[in-house]
């Protein structure tokens, strides 16, 4: 088969992890395309920038394969009013260039964000104009503890920084989830609530992305690998889903391989596929307060539930074939 892995929108010159937002993803195709050379593999405007090779816009990429393998990243915020309308035209002119090339192939969405789905990708970013022979999609709760479980193995493969005490109460970072695409309100949380914690006196905090003017950020967008030492400076953060409650996100992953204490909002993992222990759940700012004194005065409650974690996480390379089970089970369908 010829499979295009096509960035159909961000220009991306994977380097390494850590750095990109689905660098779990990258590495894991990057493992796939060594271990199936049956396959002819090419790229559209995107490239595994350790080659010295230039991402670009290859429209021949596109015509010419079987598959069209699409790493979705950050997809819903083009369309939920959260851009410079101009910014996102601009950014459109380049994907209707692509719309006849894509009629009648197969179509694999990678995903690792509830608000970019099949609806999204047909109805906004492609604009009811791609009649595809199929849609699949490959989502990062697709595989053991999520997808996002390398990104503990990635940090650890990083020193801690010398400087590593903890002399922060709370880090977050991310964005707001106010919007979905259309630009109507998503009844998400976390705004209301990481507000409710950044005014706290009482609490020193940190907060990382892409907020509205009421809540001070210490840094806006910065990969993951410079927010770590932040991280490992913070006892504590906030789960929170977006959109499907039964979904875990890489933060939870994230925050313990950096010994933060991963506290949940209400209902967040509802089919606990990592959390086992009640303690984590938080339902009000202020049992959140109150536990954020507990986790501080000792160890205990990080060690058993990194101890959990790490009984179910599966290795780096076990990951790896996971991944290529699932994307050869998608390419037979």
């Amino acid at each position: 088969m010829k499979i295009c892995f096509a960035s159909l929108r961000k220009t991306i010159a994977y380097a390494d992890v850590l750095k990109y937002g689905m660098d779990v993803f990258y590495e894991s195709y990057k493992h796939y395309i060594k271990n199936n050379t049956q396959h002819t593999f090419s790229f559209y405007n995107f490239a595994f920038n350790h080659n010295k090779k230039a991402a670009i816009r290859d429209i021949n990429a596109i015509k010419e394969a079987d598959i069209i393998i699409f790493p979705a990243v950050q997809e819903f915020i083009y369309f939920a009013k959260a851009m410079d309308p101009r910014d996102v035209e601009r950014s459109q002119e380049h994907i209707r260039k692509l719309y006849e090339h894509l009629n009648n192939k197969h179509f694999i969405l990678m995903t690792q964000d509830r608000g970019v789905d099949k609806d999204l990708i047909l109805n906004y970013t492609l604009e009811n104009k791609v009649n595809f022979k199929s849609f699949q999609i490959i989502d990062e709760m697709d595989f053991t503890l999520s997808l996002q479980g390398l990104k503990y193995h990635f940090i650890k493969r990083i020193p801690v920084f010398d400087d590593h005490k903890k002399i922060t109460d709370f880090v977050y970072w991310g964005s707001d989830k106010r919007k979905i695409a259309g630009g109507e309100n998503s009844n998400d949380e976390r705004y209301n609530i990481i507000k409710s914690i950044h005014k706290n006196e009482t609490i020193k905090d940190v907060i990382i992305g892409r907020w509205p003017k009421t809540i001070k950020v210490e840094k806006k967008w910065i990969s993951l690998n410079d927010v770590i030492p932040y991280l490992q400076k913070s006892y504590s953060t906030l789960c929170f889903n977006w959109i499907d409650q039964t979904a875990v996100t890489g933060r939870y992953h994230e925050s313990i391989a950096c010994d933060v204490f991963p506290f949940v909002w209400k209902d967040y993992d509802a089919n606990n596929t990592l959390i086992t222990n009640d303690f984590q759940r938080i339902f009000t700012i202020d049992e959140f307060y109150d536990k954020i004194k507990e986790i501080k005065k000792s160890d205990k409650w990080l060690n058993t539930i990194k101890k959990d974690f790490l009984n179910k996480l599966p290795t780096e390379n076990e990951y790896y074939k996971e991944f290529e089970r699932v994307l050869n089970d998608r390419i037979k369908r």
